[in-house]
C-alpha cells in the first residue's frame, strides 16, 4: 500500500481496536487502511460533540499555552491561518485578543479557501491525525505560508523505541482509540515534512508540538 504521505511502499504495522494500521519506511507515517475510515457525516456528527468553546478554561488554556510558545519562537507574524479550526474558532478568537488578523479554516464547518491569500502562520492543532489526504494537505498549506512565514502543529506523536515506531506501546496508546484519528506522526515524519516543504523546525516539544519555518521552495509539489 502507498504511504498516504510520501507515496512511497508501506508495509503491515499493527492492528488494535478492530483496526489495521500501516507504517511507511521512509518518513514513519502510520496510518489506517482505508477500509477503516467513518464515513464522512459520522465524522462531522462527532466533532459537534466536542466541547470547544470559550468556557470551556482547559481548553483556552491549551491554546494560550500554545500562543506563548509561539510567541517565543516566530518574529513578524501579523496574519493567521486556524487550519482545522472545527466548528468553533476558538484559537482565532484568542490570537486576536493578542493583536493578530486570524481567519479560520475547516473542510466541515468553514470551507472557504482563497488559494491567493499569504499567511505569515498557520497553525493547526489537533487536526493533522484526521487528515485523509495529508499530501494534498500539506501542499495546500505550504502553498499559503508567505516566505520565511512559520507552521505550527499540535499533533500527539506516537510511541518509538530505538528511534522506530513502538507497535506494542501504539496498540495500548489512547491516542489511536478515537475512531477520528486516521494518520500519525513521530520525529522522523515532522523532518521528513520539513525538508520536503523547504522548512526548518525551530522548535519541538517532542510530545505534541512543532514549529517550522519555510527557507526555499518546497520539493514535495
Amino acid at each position: 500500500m502507498q504511504c498516504l504521505l510520501c507515496h512511497s511502499d508501506s508495509e503491515p504495522f499493527t492492528k488494535s481496536q478492530g483496526r489495521s494500521f500501516h507504517l511507511c519506511r521512509v518518513c514513519q507515517l502510520v496510518f489506517v487502511t482505508p477500509d477503516f475510515l467513518l464515513p464522512e457525516t459520522e465524522e462531522k456528527e462527532r466533532y459537534l460533540e466536542h466541547e470547544n468553546s470559550l468556557e470551556n478554561q482547559g481548553y483556552v488554556k491549551m491554546f494560550r499555552d500554545k500562543i506563548e510558545v509561539i510567541q517565543q519562537h516566530c518574529t513578524d507574524i501579523q496574519s493567521v491561518l486556524d487550519y482545522g479550526c472545527g466548528y468553533a474558532p476558538v484559537l482565532c478568537a484568542l490570537l486576536e485578543r493578542e493583536g493578530y488578523s486570524a481567519t479560520g479554516y475547516d473542510s466541515y464547518f468553514f470551507p472557504e479557501w482563497e488559494d491567493a491569500a499569504g499567511y505569515d502562520l498557520i497553525v493547526s492543532t489537533e487536526a493533522f491525525e484526521h487528515f485523509r489526504n495529508p499530501r494534498k494537505e500539506l501542499e495546500r498549506i505550504e502553498a499559503a505560508i508567505n516566505d520565511a512565514g512559520y507552521l505550527a502543529v499540535m499533533t500527539k506523536w506516537y510511541p518509538v523505541k530505538d528511534k522506530q515506531p513502538d507497535a506494542n506501546a501504539f496498540q495500548s496508546w489512547y491516542y489511536q482509540r478515537d475512531p477520528t484519528h486516521i494518520v500519525f506522526y513521530g520525529p522522523a515524519t515532522f523532518a521528513w515534512i520539513a525538508d520536503h516543504l523547504g522548512m526548518k523546525s525551530v522548535y519541538d516539544n517532542a510530545f505534541d508540538f512543532v514549529i517550522m519555518r519555510k527557507t526555499n521552495a518546497a520539493e514535495i509539489i
